[in-house]
């Protein structure tokens, strides 16, 4: 995202079949009391995503005013270098937050109405990605609205969709607490991942996809 092309590209194809009904949820959000909601990057697709990358808020790297794993901060950094230990090809992929706002400061920790207010638009969310699988459900707050999903207007959703969640540890540097090293960290993301991709029949690849 620092590449002022790759940034007009995504720009231009806000609007393409493929993440045109994203693009619209997040206009749809847009709330001056809550704060901006970033896009996501047109380099995802609704049709392709199988694997759910669920984060607490937009962090750092949406100051590029997208989602994407192409942003350039430490978190979405280290994503990047999970999906490409685990041959993951990011079209396979799509990413969320619990609270698509934008917080001052880029804030990452959520009170439990700010993870309330996540659930609507959470469900917005999943409907539009009907090939989805599985949710990889980074850090505390994310497992905390997938709870609160389920026990509420989520309902069995996620049980009669068959989507299996795994619990791991924030992306952000902080994520996965004082006692694991970061290596350590990021090997528990990659196998986690490959477990996603065995599940959703998507083969590693050994080259960008």
């Amino acid at each position: 995202m620092s590449d002022p092309a790759y940034l007009t590209d995504a720009r231009n194809h806000l609007h393409g079949e493929h993440i045109a009904p994203i693009t619209e949820l997040c206009q749809s959000l847009e709330d001056p009391a809550k704060g901006p909601v970033p896009y996501l990057d047109p380099a995802y697709d609704v049709d392709e995503a199988r694997i759910l990358v669920l984060t607490a808020a937009p962090g750092e790297g949406t100051a590029s005013g997208f989602l994407s794993h192409e942003n350039d901060d430490d978190a979405s950094e280290r994503l990047d270098r999970v999906l490409r230990s685990a041959g993951l090809a990011p079209r396979f992929t799509i990413p969320w937050t619990v609270h698509p706002w934008t917080q001052e400061g880029y804030a990452l920790n959520l009170t439990r109405d700010q993870i309330t207010a996540g659930l609507k638009p959470f469900k917005r969310f999943l409907k539009q990605v009907p090939r989805v699988v599985a949710i990889m459900a980074h850090g505390g707050e994310a497992q905390k609205l997938l709870k609160a999903f389920s026990g509420t207007i989520g309902g069995t959703v996620l049980e009669e969709k068959a989507i299996r969640v795994f619990a791991l540890p924030a992306v952000h540097a902080q994520g996965g607490g004082r006692k694991a090293a970061p290596e350590e960290v990021e090997e528990q993301m990659v196998e986690a991942y490959g477990q996603a991709m065995r599940l959703c029949g998507v083969r590693p690849v050994t080259t960008d996809a």
